[in-house]
């Protein structure tokens, strides 16, 4: 069962996620961007300008821009997750995973997406804002293993400082340890040892 971040109870406290169409055409949302009115988050979602980026609203933005039948049956990682937690920036292309029993074919995700099958564990997976995001955790294992270091240390020293996540190096590397054989697991300790 997936764990879940608390979030405001009034849907009214929640600013709005804007993409064409709802209410506004992609001419008017990018004017007002031009304007200062509005911030682009993520693809072509964009927030009010003054409003503060949290796990939630980036959730939220991910969300829209997905289709439904992508939402229910992919979760959020790599890099995409470590930006919903707030340590990374915003994706080109936000990198979806799907258990490895499903089949990618039937997703329908168009364009402007990476899916990869993986496999979870019980406590790989967060719900932000209705939408499955990996843990902390999953997500620095996850960078650790195949992100390029030169993207994948910055990143990672944020999740280390970020009091929320509760990320240590050592964590990690047990983490790494009770993964079976990967590819890139000795390269990954190399990372965490430059982090150490």
């Amino acid at each position: 069962m997936p764990g879940t971040l608390q979030r405001p109870s009034s849907a009214t406290l929640e600013p709005p996620v804007l993409m064409a169409g709802s209410p506004f055409t992609a001419v008017e949302l990018q004017a007002m961007e031009s304007d200062g009115v509005l911030h682009r988050l993520v693809g072509r979602v964009y927030v009010p300008a003054a409003t503060r980026p949290t796990p939630e609203l980036r959730a939220r933005a991910l969300s829209a821009a997905l289709t439904p039948r992508v939402r229910e049956r992919t979760v959020a990682g790599r890099m995409t997750a470590a930006w919903i937690l707030g340590c990374a920036p915003p994706p080109e292309l936000p990198v979806m995973l799907v258990e490895s029993t499903r089949r990618i074919g039937r997703l329908g995700t168009g364009d402007r997406l990476l899916v990869h099958e993986v496999s979870f564990g019980p406590f790989d997976i967060l719900e932000i804002a209705d939408l499955r995001v990996t843990s902390g955790l999953r997500t620095a294992l996850d960078l650790s293993l195949h992100s390029e270091e030169r993207l994948a240390l910055p990143v990672l020293r944020r999740m280390l400082a970020h009091p929320a996540l509760g990320l240590s190096v050592g964590l990690v590397d047990r983490g790494l340890a009770a993964l079976p054989n990967q590819p890139n697991k000795q390269r990954a300790r190399r990372l965490l040892e430059r982090l150490s």
